[in-house]
């Protein structure tokens, strides 16, 4: 067994490693951490965690001589590449010059940092005392400074969710230890002045998407009572700058769209180019994903510092106010309403005058994202106390919007939003069920809908969250005398066999 290995080393800063990075098998470290994993083996793991510090810190010092004995002038470089070499690509280094680079150190990089993804996931608080030295050779990958830039470019979003994982690490390890949470914060700043300025530079929307979303992961990883005033109010300052600059791209690529529309317009139907559909996966698209991961930056820091985050309030209602009053931008508008209520709760009623009429609204909307969110809102405001006003006119909306013929097999976005509302009419019910008129029979209504299957994340809290009302006998759900768990309710196939089920329907049999 791996635990009896006398010879392997016991450190992780590789003192004993004479081999050279390159040459270790990638594959066969993959297979020992499973191993390693499996039995708990902390000098197996250490020793393994050597490999990969030696192996990236290879990479560093290679790619470095690589860009040095491959440097192209860059006037020529375009035509000094061989199209037909596909084992070289070239790239082009942050002072403007470009190299030749061979794939296969892309490729071993990327799967090192995989590799060490795996590592801190498994591992988590154990994991606490490689995190230095493993923070030293993931930030040249953050950071996009002269040689390196060549190569983080592939892999640096992967680094950043590493990145996140050790944060997680540190405070988990910290917490194991009985030692402050300084670790996690000092990685969180560190990260984040490492991509923030490449954030605010870079126009990509490739690269701005993977780097947001990992921000975002940093953030939620530090825990509680890290950030402090200022510094949620400088990072939300910045989200905000981050954010006019997409919306700026976006309305400067929807004139010129109306431009190439109305050129086209003088030619012949059949010389008409593009498809409609495109607007789907387009550059508008890719915008509007990248606005919603700078509002999960946001949901990160209320979700860790809500208290702090309370003097940001008014900015963000402000944002709100503008948002949901265009077409374009609504639905960004409503999921910072749905963060705001979901992390700050009662503390976010000073602007609930500004988007609550909004959410109302848009429960009708044409436009199935902003149903989805306006629902999710609802669910979200149903336990607070304040939100007892609009009880009765939402229980009639949502009544409404149930009552309606289901959504088309093929209107995906449609039958999300109907899952979104039944999830919303079960949160009124439990929390707000004394303010239903009683002539909608609500509880039938949204009864007849389960079990939803179209959101997974939503259908298993909402399949929990009946399954605990029926083990707390909710005699709203159960009926006189019982009588929701006759037969006519839920003696449905879908409800009679797990196999039969999607994963996030898994558990309703336990109502039968």
């Amino acid at each position: 067994m791996l635990a009896q290995d006398t010879h392997a080393p016991k450190t992780v800063h590789g003192a004993q490693w004479g081999k050279k990075a390159s040459s270790i098998n990638l594959e066969e470290l993959g297979s020992m951490l499973q191993l390693a994993v499996n039995y708990a083996d902390n000098n197996v793991i250490a020793v393994m965690v050597a490999c990969m510090v030696l192996l990236l810190r290879g990479y560093e010092t290679e790619g470095a001589a690589d860009a040095a004995d491959s440097e192209v002038e860059a006037p020529a470089a375009a035509g000094n590449v061989d199209d037909d070499d596909d084992s070289y690509v070239q790239v082009q280094t942050g002072d403007g010059k470009y190299v030749r680079v061979h794939t296969e150190k892309f490729q071993d990089m990327m799967q090192s940092v995989q590799l060490l993804h795996t590592f801190v996931t498994e591992m988590e608080g154990g994991y606490f005392e490689a995190i230095p030295e493993t923070a030293k050779v993931l930030l040249p990958l953050l950071t996009a400074r002269e040689e390196y830039t060549m190569l983080c470019d592939e892999v640096r979003g992967t680094a950043l969710q590493v990145w996140s994982l050790l944060i997680k690490s540190a405070r988990l390890g910290a917490q194991e230890r009985g030692q402050p949470n300084a670790m996690a914060k000092e990685l969180l700043g560190t990260g984040l002045q490492a991509v923030f300025g490449q954030l605010e530079q870079n126009q990509e929307t490739d690269f701005l998407h993977e780097i947001s979303s990992g921000i975002a992961e940093c953030i939620k990883n530090v825990g509680p009572g890290v950030l402090s005033n200022e510094e949620v109010r400088t990072l939300t300052s910045r989200v905000f700058a981050l954010m006019d600059q997409s919306l700026a791209r976006s309305a400067k690529h929807a004139n010129e769209e109306a431009k190439n529309k109305q050129e086209a317009s003088h030619l012949p139907q059949e010389l008409h180019g593009g498809d409609e559909d495109d607007d789907e996966q387009g550059p508008a698209a890719d915008e509007d994903q990248l606005r919603r991961n700078y509002e999960e930056i946001l949901g990160a820091m209320m979700k860790v510092s809500p208290a702090e985050f309370l003097p940001c309030l008014p900015q963000c209602a402000e944002r709100i106010q503008h948002w949901v009053a265009t077409k374009e931008n609504k639905v960004l508008g409503l999921y910072l309403v749905c963060d705001l209520l979901d992390h700050l709760k009662e503390h976010s009623e000073s602007a609930w005058p500004i988007f609550m009429p909004k959410i109302f609204e848009s429960i009708f909307d044409a436009d199935a994202d902003a149903r989805t969110a306006a629902a999710y809102a609802v669910n979200l405001a149903a336990p607070l106390p304040k939100f007892a006003e609009a009880a009765p006119e939402v229980f009639k909306a949502l009544a409404k919007l149930l009552s309606a013929p289901k959504p088309k097999k093929r209107e995906e976005k449609a039958k999300v939003a109907m899952d979104n509302a039944v999830a919303a009419m079960l949160s009124m019910l439990k929390d707000k069920g004394q303010l239903c008129p009683p002539d909608l029979q609500a509880w039938d209504l949204a009864l007849s809908k389960l079990p939803i299957k179209d959101d997974c994340e939503e259908a298993k809290k909402v399949h929990e969250k009946v399954i605990d009302m029926v083990l707390q006998q909710n005699q709203g759900l159960l009926g006189a005398e019982n009588r929701n768990l006759g037969s006519g309710t839920w003696d449905h196939p879908r409800f009679r066999s797990e196999k039969m089920l999607p994963p996030c329907t898994k558990g309703m049999t336990r109502l039968v």
